[in-house]
């Protein structure tokens, strides 16, 4: 059985109806609070397309243990681990150092608590792709980072988490981590140069993440987490247009899904897709696409949020399951 399910609920759920013994972590797209006294719950700034209001509920069949460390807060069920900080920029160039000392506490704090293997990263500051002392943001992000998973990983490439890094729009760097005991296996498409061989017209340093992450729990059991896609063939953005980027991002979804499924030990499905898009606008035209590509059974949430490179329209991260559940 997996150690843990991810579900969306539309609405804002109160944490006195969760099953709250079971909670691995609440996360919601809303107006971040003053303070979260719960290390569980995690807020991004980002706004929720559609006129609905969803919150992504993370439950383990087992009681979970929370707490903070050096700021990290976590909470972990002795198979998996959910981890997250936020840190704020103290200089208008810091967001390189600062990505660094982010990620070495995450690693830091699953390494203290048993869980070294990152499978899974969602990373999300503000302005990504404004230049700053001549660097975009983005880039400056992707140094960090990779300075960081260099010092802690031997071998980096084939151990490198799922990611993405989004544009919110209120300051603060925010990034959560999912962390095993075991490590999970690399997936990576065969329409795309891998993101950490890319050429350096993206930047001194490639971004540091695997396209997917295929993780099995017990014998059957797996889980497929898709990292941050868009309209991307080789190394280069392709069309200008919503549809046909959404189109392209589809298939490399598809492709994606079907290279993890030659080594999956089960059967996988689409449980969970988040789209991000750059544009505010009627998210139902593109749902009904993406279900007659995908099938109907993955949950979608919408969120208006800026995308990594500066042409690209929509990108889409989720899970797939395997087994069982």
């Amino acid at each position: 059985m997996p150690p843990f399910t991810v579900t969306y609920r539309h609405a804002t759920p109160e944490m006195d109806a969760l099953d709250a013994e079971r909670l691995l972590a609440l996360i919601q797209f809303c107006e971040p609070a003053v303070t979260d006294l719960d290390p569980r719950i995690c807020r991004i700034p980002l706004i929720e397309l559609g006129a609905t209001v969803t919150s992504e509920v993370w439950l383990s069949p087992s009681p979970v243990r929370a707490g903070t460390m050096n700021g990290v807060g976590y909470a972990e069920d002795g198979e998996a681990a959910f981890l997250h900080l936020q840190l704020d920029e103290y200089a208008q160039d810091a967001l390189q150092p600062l990505t660094a000392v982010a990620y070495r506490r995450l690693l830091a704090a699953a390494h203290t608590l048993g869980y070294p293997h990152i499978l899974r990263a969602w990373n999300y500051f503000p302005e990504i792709n404004q230049e700053c002392v001549g660097l975009e943001r983005y880039r400056a992000f992707c140094a960090g980072r990779h300075q960081a998973l260099m010092a802690e990983l031997a071998d980096c490439a084939p151990h490198l988490p799922a990611a993405c890094a989004i544009g919110t729009y209120r300051p603060g760097l925010r990034i959560s981590v999912l962390a095993a005991r075991q490590p999970g296996i690399q997936i990576e498409n065969p329409r795309q140069v891998s993101a950490f061989h890319y050429p350096p017209q993206y930047g001194r340093r490639s971004p540091s993440f695997s396209r997917a992450v295929l993780k099995t729990w017990g014998q059957r059991d797996c889980h497929l987490y898709i990292s941050g896609t868009a309209s991307i063939v080789g190394h280069a953005s392709q069309h200008h247009d919503l549809r046909t980027q959404l189109d392209e991002t589809l298939l490399n979804l598809e492709t994606l899904l079907a290279e993890a499924q030659r080594v999956a030990p089960a059967p996988l499905r689409l449980t969970l897709l988040k789209v991000y898009c750059r544009h505010e606008f009627n998210p139902a035209p593109l749902r009904a696409s993406i279900v007659s590509a995908l099938g109907a059974d993955a949950d979608l949430l919408f969120l208006h949020a800026d995308i990594c490179r500066r042409e690209l329209l929509i990108e889409i991260e989720g899970m797939a399951v395997g087994g069982d559940r």
